[in-house]
């Protein structure tokens, strides 16, 4: 890897995790920075989220799926330290797995389609990731309380962590990208 190409992994890395750091500041104060609380979504995700982007953007398959599979595993480590079950894989599996495949479809027709202005693309991330982290934590609360739908209530909640994380994680990769651009 070429240390151009490094930095830029970095900076996009950063950038993507600052932008949904700054959102989960402004809705959710400083309870983000908690491990045990629901609101650390916003600096897990927003990382985990904008590493995966920059491996889209700077480095070949291959990587990106080892970039994928180690994000799960520190995951696994982080969240469950020693009492690793199937239920804990699944979870993040499909967890992240929503995460990686928002970012994917965003990176793929979003972020190449250059009639989508900067910044409203941030808005399409945040309408994807939506609407697949609904559906992963449905599935994922389905398998653990044994086929009951979740309360609309939850279903809200996890609709509004999943916009608000993805609008985060766009605005951050998006301002570093229009600066870049700008300085070409």
């Amino acid at each position: 890897m070429k240390s151009k190409e490094i930095l830029q992994i970095i900076l996009i890395t950063f950038f993507g995790m600052l932008g949904c750091v700054l959102i989960g500041l402004i809705f959710y104060n400083s309870s983000i920075f908690i491990t045990t609380r629901t609101d650390f979504q916003f600096v897990a995700a927003g990382f985990y989220g904008a590493l995966f982007f920059s491996f889209l953007e700077y480095r070949p398959v291959r990587e990106q799926i080892l970039v994928m599979i180690i994000i799960l595993i520190m995951n696994l480590i982080i969240f469950t330290g020693k009492s690793l079950s199937t239920a804990y894989i699944i979870r993040d599996v499909l967890y992240l797995g929503g995460l990686f495949l928002s970012i994917k479809l965003y990176h793929q027709f979003i972020k190449k389609n250059p009639k989508v202005k900067y910044y409203l693309r941030s808005f399409a991330l945040a309408l994807i990731y939506g609407l697949l982290n609904v559906a992963s934590v449905t599935i994922i609360y389905i398998i653990n309380a044994n086929a009951n739908i979740p309360p609309v209530s939850f279903i809200f909640a996890i609709a509004r962590y999943g916009i608000l994380i993805g609008l985060g994680i766009g605005l951050g990769i998006d301002f570093y990208l229009q600066n870049i651009k700008q300085k070409s």
